[in-house]
């Protein structure tokens, strides 16, 4: 799957477990266009994307959290077949964020490198 539609996929499926969830997934970063964008706009690029990959951890922890609360709150015991979905469904949830946290960090690196290129283009 490229970049372009897992930037569409992984968040879809994110939100749509977000309902369920008392936690909130972070807003993802603007990533300039490393062909045009000043150093300053780069760096807080950069601060940016670190915050985001910080709260992403946040949301994972949060989610993980959220389903060990949701199950001592039951009344009786959950089964080994609703424990096993709970898992899956936590497990999706966190390949999803990690996915998420990939494909930013694949996106700002590209810009990145743009912005190298275009910045060793200009010094020749």
């Amino acid at each position: 799957m490229n970049i372009t539609a897992k930037s569409l996929l992984v968040p879809a499926l994110l939100l749509a477990a977000a309902p369920a969830l008392a936690c909130d997934y972070p807003t993802r970063p603007q990533i300039p266009d490393g062909t045009t964008a000043s150093i300053d706009e780069m760096r807080s690029a950069s601060t940016s994307v670190k915050e985001y990959l910080a709260k992403v951890d946040e949301y994972l922890n949060c989610i993980e959290q959220a389903e060990k609360d949701a199950i001592a709150a039951m009344e009786t015991e959950p089964d080994q077949a609703e424990m096993k979905r709970r898992n899956e469904m936590l497990d999706k949830r966190f390949d999803a964020a990690n996915e998420e946290k990939e494909l930013v960090g694949e996106m700002f690196n590209q810009q990145v490198r743009a912005y190298k290129a275009k910045a060793a283009d200009s010094g020749s």
